[in-house]
């Protein structure tokens, strides 16, 4: 986000250039429409309707859109020297904005006290979670380092960097989708699914601080001056948050909630527009520091998002006012943005295969595999604990915004970032469907028959 707007995209926002604005609104067109079809299909499969959206930016990208129709492909989606008036820039940027407020939604929606009332058990499935896939993750990344090569890696690709993201990719779950497949499963208060979802919580927090560990390493080139300082200033600037903003943003917003409730009740549920863009500008101020200090705009929204999230009526005006157009505007863009790097065409090769294969498969050992069987020895019945593994690899939305930000620091190379998206729909993929397996003969059998995933 650093030098926003981009000088490209001066031509697009200037007066009397529309011939420039209307391919970018031909897009966005597109874009809406793809994603609203693919979540039509993905809830009549009983997939999340996340799943359909993704599914939809990655059919038009190079992988199926610009195979199919590479003539038209190029007309509506136009790259490089071909975008017209700094279009290509345009949709980054949108993607960019999007990931911020979807990061600060992320944040404020994360609640914390499943964390503090599962106890054991769940910090048990968190540590393994963590642990056997990065682990197995750093193990991969040392035998793939010598193909990175071979795998089309540009440039030389600081081993240590890439050993690091790839240990972090596999420990991410995507709690957002969790939740969603929670809730349409019927078990969000459920002590299966209070588990899954504390457990969940863990993996993330130290997934995203890992990410910014490595965020920060890639960036100062291993200097550890450079990246004691980065590591200080996050620090400083979450410290802030919590102690000095929180304790004075939360009580006001409740007060302005108080009062939107009694003098303005066509807007009883959500903040006053003043004390909206005052939000905003904070959102915005934070994501900037965090760009600075040189570990990504989103995670000054994510930190901003969590300070704020002990207040159930603020996390709801909040999830209200931005949740549906973030996920049906700017969500679909990052989706297709994503599409648009990913080219199934750099696993042409027999070797690219079977490094696709091995990601996924240590993805899914490492996650279903060590949280299934941490679950196990922690007393749960085994098809109860092999849903929890099953739950805990499902890794969607978050997965994608992790490869974005390896794909953006230059430490994995295109095929590698195609093999991380790729793991991240499959995983996705596989979670309702063995869940509802697993629980088939459980004491949740009957509550899925309800919901109508299982048959009497």
């Amino acid at each position: 986000m650093t030098g926003f707007p981009h000088p490209a995209l001066v031509p697009l926002l200037a007066a009397g250039r529309e011939d420039a604005l209307r391919p970018l609104l031909v897009q966005l067109v597109v874009i809406m429409l793809a994603a609203r079809v693919g979540a039509v299909i993905a809830r009549w499969l009983r997939q999340p309707s996340v799943v359909g959206e993704i599914s939809a930016g990655l059919l038009l990208g190079p992988s199926a859109f610009g195979a199919v129709a590479p003539e038209l492909s190029a007309l509506v989606f136009p790259r490089g020297a071909a975008a017209v008036g700094g279009l290509e820039a345009a949709l980054t940027a949108f993607s960019q904005v999007g990931l911020i407020l979807l990061l600060f939604l992320i944040g404020i929606e994360f609640d914390f006290s499943h964390i503090r009332r599962q106890g054991r058990l769940a910090a048990v499935v968190s540590v393994a979670g963590i642990v056997a896939p990065f682990s197995l993750g750093i193990g991969l990344a040392w035998l793939m380092a010598p193909r990175l090569g071979a795998l089309g890696a540009a440039t030389a690709i600081d081993i240590r960097s890439f050993a690091l993201f790839m240990g972090t990719a596999m420990s991410i779950t995507a709690i957002p989708i969790l939740g969603r497949i929670l809730i349409e499963m019927g078990l969000q208060h459920s002590p299966l699914g209070a588990l899954v979802i504390a457990a969940a919580a863990c993996d993330d927090a130290v997934g995203w601080t890992l990410l910014a560990a490595v965020s920060a390493i890639a960036t100062g080139n291993f200097d550890p001056w450079t990246i004691l300082g980065m590591a200080l200033a996050a620090a400083a600037l979450a410290a802030v948050l919590v102690l000095v903003l929180r304790p004075l943003l939360l009580p006001w917003l409740e007060r302005c909630l108080g009062d939107a409730g009694t003098e303005d009740h066509d807007r009883a549920t959500g903040l006053p527009l003043g004390v909206l863009s005052v939000l905003l500008s904070l959102l915005l101020l934070s994501a900037l520091i965090t760009s600075r200090i040189g570990i990504f705009a989103i995670f000054g929204a994510f930190l901003l998002g969590a300070s704020l999230s002990g207040s159930p009526r603020v996390r709801t005006a909040v999830a209200a006012q931005f949740s549906d157009f973030v996920t049906v505007f700017f969500l679909p863009i990052f989706f297709t943005f994503t599409g648009l790097r990913t080219n199934v065409g750099s696993l042409a090769s027999v070797e690219a295969v079977a490094w696709a294969v091995a990601v996924f498969a240590v993805a899914v050992i490492g996650k279903w595999g060590g949280c299934g069987l941490a679950a196990r020895l922690g007393g749960l019945p085994p098809g109860e604990a092999a849903c929890v593994g099953v739950l805990m690899n499902t890794r969607a939305l978050m997965e994608l915004i992790v490869v974005n930000v390896g794909m953006d620091l230059g430490v994995i190379p295109p095929a590698v970032y195609c093999m991380l998206v790729l793991m991240a729909i499959g995983t996705t993929l596989m979670a309702t469907p063995a869940a509802v397996r697993f629980l088939a003969g459980t004491q949740y059998a009957g509550r899925l028959s309800e919901r109508g995933f299982l048959r009497s």
